[in-house]
């Protein structure tokens, strides 16, 4: 970890996300990516607000009193990813699911846990997310940010494979869906 003297140009803020309707066994796991976000408070001077959320389907949030809170959300964080390159599933998921009278909602199935990082008020960084080769975790964010580094690691920077596209390439996305699967457990 970087001591106190880290210094970014803009305030930073720090989202947490954690799902709201988990297993007692990540309960702890949780707990623990809290209390190293929040150590970044004094770490680094960032602002950390934590938050819980669960799976929502936007047309109830639509007609709610409250507005659509877990939605815009998770639509702000797509259109980061869209901007800078990155993939948000399999982390996330958009589906139909049937309900009991035969009609079909679309549902937002949001990660364990997340982590939104803004600099001066922008969205500079959502993680879980991917750039088609590698898984950028939650872990990884925390880790980025304790070096006093808000991004994910630049596209030409990250360790890649140089060998040719082929059966590689399978098992290279087999390890990033393991990877995103663990990290629904923290890692």
């Amino acid at each position: 970890m970087t001591d106190s003297s880290t210094e970014f140009t803009a305030p930073i803020r720090i989202e947490v996300f954690v799902h709201a309707h988990t297993s007692a066994a990540v309960v702890e796991p949780l707990k623990e990516l809290v209390a190293r976000a929040r150590r970044l408070e004094d770490a680094i001077g960032a602002a950390v607000h934590i938050e819980t959320w669960t799976a929502v389907r936007p047309a109830l949030e639509e007609v709610s009193d409250s507005g659509p809170s877990i939605t815009g959300t998770v639509e702000a964080f797509q259109s980061w990813a869209d901007q800078e390159g990155y993939d948000l599933e399999p982390a996330f998921d958009w589906r139909e699911t049937p309900s009991v009278i035969g009609h079909r909602a679309a549902e937002v199935r949001v990660p364990t846990a997340c982590v939104a990082v803004y600099a001066d008020g922008d969205l500079q960084c959502v993680a879980p997310c991917t750039d088609g080769d590698r898984s950028y975790t939650v872990m990884d964010c925390l880790a980025r940010l304790e070096e006093g580094v808000i991004e994910p690691e630049p596209f030409d920077t990250r360790e890649r494979n140089d060998v040719s596209h082929d059966a590689s390439d399978s098992d290279e996305s087999t390890e990033n869906a393991e990877r995103y699967a663990r990290s629904e457990e923290l890692e």
